[in-house]
C-alpha cells in the first residue's frame, strides 16, 4: 500500500505509534517509582543514600508548606526565561542571517565554534568578575548555553533548504526581502525550533549550575544546600523538579516542531 502524500494524512496515521510510544514509556516510568519504592524496604538498598518517592513526597510537602519553594523557583525561573529570551531574540536572526549570508558565516563561524565547545563552568567565573554574584552572572550563563544551539540549528536549517526553491521563487519575480520572510524562514522554522529545544536544556542547566556554585536563592543553591547537608529527600525532590519542569517544556517544544516537520501548524 503506497504511503498517503499529504503530510497530515501521515501525522493522523501516526497518532496510534505516538499513543503507543506514550503508554509504553508511562508504565516504565510507573514500573521505576514501584521498584524505587519497594526497594529500600525489601532491604536491597540503602534508603539514606536512595531516598523512597513516598519520603521525598513528604519532603516536598514539607518544603511547599514552608513557603521557601515559591521563593526560590520564582528567581530561578525569573534568571531561566530571561535568559532564554534574550538567546531567542539574538540567536534566531543571528542565525538566519550566518545562514543566508556566506561572508558572515565565515567571518562568525570560528567564534561560535569556540563558544560552543568551551566548557561553561570555565566561563562562570569570568562572568562572576564582570557581572557579580547577582542575577545578571545567572542569566548571562543561561544566554551563552542557550544561544549557541539556536543560533548553530538556524544557519543549519537555511543552507539545508533547497536552492531550487529559491531559484523558483526569483522566476516568479520574488525580492531578496520576499524570499527570505516567505521561502527560506518557513522552510527552516523545524531545525529553528529544534535548537530552541536544544538551548532549552543547556539554559536550564546553566541557571542550575549558576546558582549551586555563585547564589544565595534559587532551585540550584538549594540542592547545593541540601546536598552539602546529606539531606537526600529535600534533595532529590528539588532535582526531580528541575527535571520535571525540562521534561515538560522540551516537550511542548518537540510537540510544535513534529507538528512543524508534518506541516500541520495546529496544535
Amino acid at each position: 500500500m503506497a504511503e498517503p502524500s499529504d503530510p497530515r494524512v501521515r501525522a493522523t496515521a501516526g497518532r496510534p505509534l505516538h499513543t503507543h510510544r506514550a503508554f509504553v514509556s508511562s508504565a516504565a516510568v510507573v514500573l521505576f517509582i514501584v521498584l524505587w519504592e519497594f526497594a529500600p524496604r525489601l532491604g536491597l538498598v540503602d534508603p539514606f543514600y536512595v531516598s523512597q518517592p513516598s519520603r521525598i513526597a513528604s519532603a516536598g510537602a514539607d518544603i511547599i508548606v514552608s513557603g521557601d519553594l515559591g521563593r526560590h523557583v520564582a528567581v530561578s525561573l525569573q534568571e531561566f526565561l530571561a535568559g532564554l529570551t534574550l538567546a531567542i531574540t539574538i540567536g534566531v536572526p543571528g542565525g538566519l542571517l550566518l545562514g543566508a549570508y556566506r561572508p558572515l558565516r565565515l567571518l562568525f563561524d570560528p567564534l561560535v565554534t569556540a563558544l560552543y565547545a568551551a566548557p561553561r563552568l570555565a566561563l562562570l567565573p569570568i562572568l562572576v568578575v564582570w557581572l557579580g554574584i547577582g542575577m545578571a552572572s545567572k542569566v548571562a550563563v543561561v544566554f551563552i548555553g542557550a544561544v549557541l544551539p539556536i543560533v548553530i540549528n538556524s544557519a543549519a536549517g537555511i543552507r539545508a533548504i533547497d536552492a531550487s526553491l529559491v531559484v523558483a521563487a526569483r522566476s516568479l519575480g520574488a525580492r531578496r526581502l520576499d524570499i527570505f520572510t516567505k521561502v527560506l524562514l518557513p522552510a527552516s522554522l523545524p531545525t529553528m525550533m529544534a535548537g530552541i529545544r536544544l538551548g532549552l536544556g543547556r539554559g536550564l542547566l546553566g541557571v542550575v549550575v549558576g546558582e549551586m556554585y555563585v547564589s544565595h536563592i534559587g532551585v540550584g543553591h538549594q540542592i547545593a544546600q541540601m546536598g552539602s547537608a546529606f539531606r537526600m529527600d529535600d534533595l532529590l525532590f528539588y532535582t526531580l523538579l528541575v527535571s520535571g519542569f525540562g521534561v515538560a517544556v522540551t516537550s511542548a517544544v518537540r510537540h510544535v516542531e513534529d507538528r512543524l516537520r508534518a506541516g500541520d501548524p495546529t496544535p
